[in-house]
């Protein structure tokens, strides 16, 4: 009697992983490079705080008495339209109103003015530069590696 092993072939689906990271860390460095060239080639303007809004409760932090807020603005472009933006700060448990007259620098790309942020987000900061390095990173990580290497 001859007994048979029945072999399947295991179907690795490594390659769609490697790719789906290496796109992910392309969209970080995409982004940080974004928010970095906001800073260095972004046109200038004067924004309107227009809301801010405390999301959640408190943060679970060492630090007590710490919110989220959404903070919604709003800027008009020198051909007369007006862009809205977004943005999320952390602060101290005081409460904040939009009046309408509080106003901010604001940093957007003049050909697509709805990639925008405030100025204080812009520039060589560590946010940015974290995305760009977390970015290669995940890309360096996700290579293909070669036979002769292990």
């Amino acid at each position: 009697m001859v007994i048979r092993r029945r072999t399947t072939k295991v179907r690795s689906g490594g390659s769609r992983g490697r790719i789906f990271i290496t796109l992910i860390g392309v969209l970080f460095i995409g982004w940080g490079v974004l928010s970095m060239g906001l800073g260095l080639f972004g046109a200038k303007g004067d924004a309107v705080i227009t809301h801010i809004r405390r999301q959640g409760g408190e943060r679970n932090e060492v630090i007590r008495g710490r919110y989220t807020y959404a903070v919604a603005y709003s800027f008009d472009l020198p051909d007369g339209r007006r862009i809205d933006g977004t943005t999320t700060k952390i602060g101290d448990s005081v409460y904040l109103k939009a009046t309408g007259t509080s106003r901010r620098p604001v940093r957007y790309y003049s050909f697509l003015p709805q990639i925008n942020a405030l100025e204080e987000d812009t520039g060589l900061k560590t946010g940015p530069v974290v995305l760009v390095a977390v970015g290669a990173l995940l890309i360096a990580l996700m290579r293909e590696k070669r036979a002769g290497r292990r």
